[in-house]
């Protein structure tokens, strides 16, 4: 583990923004909010600590051309050169990973970029981790005389809580590709990484509930961490354990109501509006003033607060007007009129006005999903008293979720970092310095390995017989650890014997299976989610030789450990979750 390494390096993937950030272990000894964070540019003075995750790739589907902001101008001057067409232009792609359990991820999936164009989406996850890997690289190279390379460095990577754990090896292979040392490497959860960095934080690094400290919470203290960013809505409960560790009460949940949701809400009112072929028309033939929208769009989604009552103003390009006009033979103007926003929306040159009612109630659908799950969360009683919840993640800097929040739960004391957006970035150089900052967590599925009994007639389905040399036999689904169950991260969980089932058997094979269901019978139930492979020396006569089988819940991850009781030998494997 990481515990020792003289830096660290912390890479946030957002589905809308991406970072980087380092800390040497002598800073982080000295203060552990020390950090030294990417600063980026935009075409304008704007200057943030993450940029947009967009990528540029050259035809040849090898070559990054251009990542972040220089992506975003480099498309649209291509576009304005009419010679986007040859390059593949990547954005907000990270939510193809976020499938349920039992939805199929795979090495070879494709991703599509915003010309529906397809790449293997494991190649572009690991263009833009290397690419950050390079640009954080350089930076600690201008600082230090010494040589300094990629393997001397522990990286740390982070990704949703919610996601399955097929997503987050699939993130863990990207960055092994991209050129980081398996053993190098440790995933993070967006949500604890948050929730460390708020461990040591004053009061006086609030936006809101300044009376409140994360820091000063006493032991046995529960609060909620809401990781609002562009993709996903991340939940979790944390307890203090000590100063420098929390324990999970609550196994993370959520959904993918980020902040594109209410990009996707802007992009359905222009469908309705124009009707999807001129949409999809102006898109393609258009493609600099279709970006240009949504960069308008991603200021004015920004600046949009619950007390602002003005229409909101935005450039709107005349392209837009002509493509309607040539498809439908009308005027966009006479249209809206026509429409159920003829009291919202008004046309005035190469300007469209939106009425604040309007453009608040983009935020409708994903504000009402995350309110509502909260909700359901503060009801458990499981969860316990909350009387703080965390507010973290880009998205939790709108000030439209902030009022929201904060309007639906006045019994809670409401905390917003400042820098909101990069508290995970920071959090994660927390986790990667002191990975026992997060002590327990709550397993969010059942976990358990395929084996067989014997065959009871009439009862078992016949479907799931099979025969070896210890006769008929019921493939049956084997339970290691239960969903809700509290596990200590890095202990071996309970210990379970198996035993060969053929003759000169010579080889085993355990397929690894999760579930929702607390106690299922049959891996029918179940979705098959790994397998651990063997060969076992010196192969038996008889069938019985014993394998006792362990899981390990190594934080983000998890070990299963094969003992093969006759020689002592072990094989200890992360679950191989992509098949």
């Amino acid at each position: 583990m990481a515990t020792r390494d003289l830096l660290v390096g912390a890479i946030d993937f957002g589905t809308t923004y991406s970072g980087w950030a380092f800390s040497f272990l002598h800073d982080f000894q000295a203060d552990p909010t020390k950090a030294s964070v990417k600063q980026w540019h935009s075409s304008g003075t704007l200057v943030t600590e993450k940029a947009p995750t967009c990528l540029l790739i050259k035809s040849d589907r090898k070559t990054l051309e251009a990542f972040g902001y220089d992506a975003e101008n480099q498309y649209r001057e291509l576009a304005d050169n009419e010679m986007h067409e040859e390059y593949y232009y990547f954005r907000r792609f990270k939510m193809a990973l976020n499938k349920k359990l039992g939805e199929k991820l795979d090495r070879g999936m494709t991703i599509e970029d915003e010309m529906g164009k397809s790449m293997i989406a494991l190649n572009v996850f690991a263009m833009a981790i290397e690419y950050l890997v390079g640009d954080m690289m350089k930076s600690v190279k201008d600082k230090l005389t010494s040589a300094f390379k990629k393997d001397d460095v522990h990286w740390v990577l982070t990704v949703p809580a919610i996601w399955t754990d097929a997503a987050k090896q699939f993130m863990r292979e990207a960055a092994v590709q991209a050129g980081l040392l398996t053993n190098k490497l440790t995933i993070a959860l967006e949500p604890e990484a948050a929730s460390i960095f708020c461990r040591h934080l004053s009061v006086d690094t609030a936006i809101s509930g300044g009376n409140i400290s994360i820091a000063k919470m006493p032991v046995g203290t529960r609060y909620m961490v809401l990781d609002a960013g562009g993709g996903t809505i991340d939940i979790t409960v944390h307890e203090v354990v000590s100063e420098n560790s929390v324990k999970e009460i609550q196994s993370a949940s959520g959904g993918g109501w980020g902040g594109i949701l209410v990009d996707k809400a802007f992009e359905n009112l222009l469908v309705d509006l124009a009707g999807p072929e001129v949409y999809d028309t102006f898109k393609r033939s258009e493609t600099e003033d279709w970006l240009e929208i949504w960069r308008d769009f991603e200021v004015k989604k920004r600046a949009v607060a619950p007390n602002k009552n003005a229409r909101v103003n935005m450039r709107f390009p005349l392209s837009f007007s002509k493509t309607f006009a040539k498809i439908t033979k009308g005027k966009l103007s006479d249209a809206i009129e026509a429409s159920k926003y003829a009291s919202d929306i008004e046309f005035c040159g190469d300007k469209i006005k939106i009425s604040a009612s309007l453009f608040k109630s983009l935020f409708d659908h994903s504000i009402g999903r995350t309110i509502n799950h909260v909700t359901s969360l503060l009801r458990d009683e499981n969860v316990g008293k909350i009387k703080t919840i965390l507010m973290v993640g880009g998205y939790s800097e709108s000030p439209m979720l902030q009022h929201a929040i904060k309007e639906a739960f006045t019994d809670q004391d409401v905390v917003i970092p400042i820098g909101a957006s990069s508290t995970i970035l920071r959090g994660a150089l927390v986790y990667g310095h002191s990975p026992l900052s997060i002590r327990e967590r709550v397993l969010k599925y059942t976990y358990g390995v395929e084996t067989t009994d014997p065959f009871k007639e009439g009862t078992d389905p016949e479907q799931l017989k099979v025969i070896d040399s210890t006769g008929v036999r019921c493939r049956v689904f084997s339970k290691h650890v239960e969903k809700g169950q509290v596990v200590k991260c890095n202990e071996t969980q309970v210990d379970k014997t198996y035993a060969t089932g053929h003759k000169f058997q010579s080889k085993v094979a355990f397929d690894i299976f999760a579930t929702e269901q607390c106690n299922p019978k049959y891996t029918t139930e179940c979705s098959l989610i790994g397998e651990l492979k063997f060969d076992l020396p010196d192969p038996e006569e008889q069938p019985g030789r014993e394998i006792i089988v362990t899981m390990t819940f190594s934080g983000t991850e998890i070990i299963v450990k094969a003992v093969d009781k006759k020689t002592g030998k072990d094989w200890s494997v992360f679950i191989n979750f992509l098949g």
